[in-house]
């Protein structure tokens, strides 16, 4: 270990690093990352991304039999107004918390995993560090080109989240509709000569909370019931204008044992004739209870007095896409999930040093 600092003063470093999306490019906190590997004797590669804004994924390999992916993405949601902040948003540590924008989602558990990296470092893994996944998850879509050549022996995998120290073994799906409505323009004066475009929304965004009602029947044992939610809603440019334009933005939240096409065309036949088009779409996943990657964990966790159940993340995550070209994973870390896109994100000292030993244990027991 030639340079190698403590988890503590790396996830601190790796904070003071903006990387916040849409704001700054991941570059820097890459760089760093790619040279502290290579300094502490490991061979990262880069995989661009986006080479205009000097964008890039980090992998380091194992052998060419490897089973097990660890990812973690280095960009983070904006901070937002500063002035909402209490501590540092670069980085404080008081009264055993260290803050700052991704201290718990996600740089702190970044640190833990280099730390474990270069004192545990496993042939049997590949590990990634990725850039854009807060706002399209392209990051690790990217890495996933690599499936079928250099990936092709991989059979489980481990997203770095806040999770509070407990297994998740699949997320929630997001399907982002935004629904447009049409009329036609005329002067407020004469509104018989137009047709109101948000008349039609209104009369479309009313059915969402009872449909709401109905999707929130749907239940799954690991992550509770489905949702819909009406986040956004609007329309015209002045009082005196009938508007011919108007739209909404719903948030439907999808469970594993829902068909995406049946979720789709009920929602379209909801608000028919209004135009429908997906903004955002991330499928649900699950992973079965009895897949290796679950059992290994809950073993471990259980030998170290934590939480050896699994549960349902709530969120999405990651895990969707490597669920989607046959990878068996779970979303794990330590720090809490309600600490993640706000003022004043912390993740504690005691769960950086929690994630780091459980990391470590896992390096020296994967086969």
């Amino acid at each position: 270990m030639k340079n190698s600092i403590s988890v503590i003063e790396l996830a601190k470093k790796l904070i003071s690093i903006d990387s916040q999306r849409p704001i700054a490019s991941e570059s820097k906190v890459m760089q760093f990352i790619f040279d502290y590997l290579i300094d502490n004797g490991l061979k990262p590669e880069k995989q661009i991304y986006d080479k205009e804004n000097d964008r890039f994924n980090i992998l380091v390999f194992g052998s060419e039999n490897a089973t097990l992916m660890i990812n973690v993405h280095m960009d983070t949601v904006s901070i937002n107004d500063p002035n909402n902040w209490k501590h540092n948003s670069f980085g404080e540590i008081v009264d055993g918390k260290l803050y700052g924008r991704g201290s718990c989602d996600t740089k702190g558990h970044a640190a833990c995993l280099l730390q474990a990296m270069i004192e545990n470092f496993n042939e049997n893994i590949v590990y990634v560090f990725n850039v854009e996944e807060e706002l399209s998850m392209g990051g690790i879509k990217k890495v996933l080109e690599l499936r079928k050549t250099r990936l092709k022996n991989l059979k489980y995998s481990i997203s770095l989240e806040p999770t509070d120290g407990k297994i998740m073994r699949g997320n929630k799906g997001q399907y982002a509709f935004e629904v447009t409505a049409h009329g036609k323009t005329a002067h407020g004066s004469n509104p018989e000569l137009g047709e109101n475009a948000i008349y039609k929304i209104i009369g479309a965004a009313r059915k969402i909370e009872n449909y709401n009602k109905t999707v929130s029947k749907i239940t799954h044992p690991l992550f509770g019931h489905a949702t819909a939610n009406l986040g956004v809603i609007g329309g015209g440019t002045a009082s005196n204008v009938i508007p011919d334009y108007a739209f909404m933005c719903v948030d439907r939240r999808v469970l594993p044992n829902e068909n995406p096409k049946d979720v789709e065309a009920e929602f379209r036949k909801l608000v028919a004739p209004l135009e429908v088009k997906f903004i955002n779409r991330v499928e649900a996943c699950e992973t079965p209870a009895d897949s290796k990657i679950v059992t290994e964990i809950s073993k471990l966790l259980g030998n170290l007095g934590m939480d050896s159940n699994s549960y349902g993340f709530t969120a999405t995550s990651e895990l969707s896409e490597l669920r989607a070209v046959g990878l068996e994973g779970i979303i794990f870390g330590t720090g809490e999930l309600t600490q993640a896109h706000k003022p004043d994100e912390y993740i504690t000292i005691k769960e950086l040093e929690q994630c780091t030993t459980v990391l470590n244990n896992l390096l020296k027991r994967w086969k």
